[in-house]
């Protein structure tokens, strides 16, 4: 069994949960060396064998396929090192932090959420170093996805669920240079989003945190004197679609290929062969439902 379904009960609860991973301290020294490596490098992360054969453990895909209730899926995103370095200077305070940072990056609805397979994305964050509150600690607002996509499924028209879910960056409060802009995410709770406060992600070394980024969650800056070291892979349902910007859709059509010659014979299936599956879905036109006033 990939994880135990109490876990998967608190991800559909909360949108995330941290869980045991099978990793061995020597595979986990080998994941790491692998990560500075890379980071070290900028290489393509498909370039070092060490890192290609955590990407290609069954682990993450038996994980996937029950985040997405699903026989088979496929990777959809990410295989690069994460990097969050320790900050110089001064540090923000945490209000300042979350407000400046809060942000859903996937807008799908909450039937989408709810639907056999899951129309969603199964984010995976592998920690190859500890990660304690101060180095950094992603910041998470628990059970914040389902408002949010229940109120998608409320205002979207039924031709933008069509094209759902997608990668589309949205923040209660946007800057006029964020992408989005104008669009925002509006306060459904009695108290608005920015004025919540936020769980950090703590983890032990090779924990990983299954994530839906629907809900509000934000960067942290990292007040520890050394790293904190991800490894994010994003999976899909086999025969669901999924929403990128171009450049994403680009970068994703360029990396793959290369990947997948590098995986073994038996775990290639994890790399799609075609991108049937990939629908380009950029920030314009802009969808008047996502900056009406409420």
């Amino acid at each position: 069994m990939a994880f135990p379904d109490e876990q998967l009960n608190l991800y559909e609860r909360d949108g995330a949960v941290m869980i045991d991973s099978p990793f061995t301290v020597e595979e986990l020294d080998k994941a790491e060396a692998a990560w500075d490596r890379l980071q070290a490098s900028g290489d393509p992360a498909y370039e070092d064998p060490d890192y290609v054969d955590v990407v290609q453990h069954p682990f993450f895909e038996e994980v996937a396929k029950k985040v997405l209730r699903s026989d088979s899926v496929h990777l959809w995103w990410g295989v690069q090192p994460h990097n969050r370095p320790p900050r110089e200077g001064q540090f923000n305070s945490p209000s300042d932090q979350w407000k400046n940072g809060c942000h859903t990056d996937i807008q799908a609805t909450w039937e989408d959420f709810q639907a056999i397979p899951r129309r969603m994305r199964a984010e995976l964050w592998f920690w190859v170093n500890e990660v304690p509150e101060n180095r950094g600690a992603m910041r998470i607002l628990p059970g914040s996805h389902r408002p949010i996509m229940e109120y998608w499924g409320r205002v979207l028209t039924k031709e933008h669920k069509s094209m759902l879910p997608r990668v589309h960056g949205l923040r209660p409060d946007p800057p006029e240079r964020a992408p989005a802009y104008p669009e925002y995410v509006p306060d459904l709770l009695d108290k608005p989003w920015l004025e919540h406060e936020p769980v950090p992600a703590v983890a032990r070394r090779g924990q990983i945190l299954i994530l839906c980024s629907s809900g509000l969650h934000s960067a942290w800056q990292n007040e520890d004197s050394v790293p904190r070291k991800a490894m994010g892979t994003s999976w899909i349902a086999t025969g669901v679609p999924g929403g990128m910007p171009k450049v994403q859709c680009d970068a994703v059509k360029g990396f793959f290929p290369h990947l997948r010659k590098k995986l073994r014979p038996e775990r290639a299936h994890i790399v799609p062969e075609d991108f049937d599956w990939l629908v380009e879905s950029d920030y314009e036109p802009k969808w008047p439902e996502l900056f009406i006033e409420q």
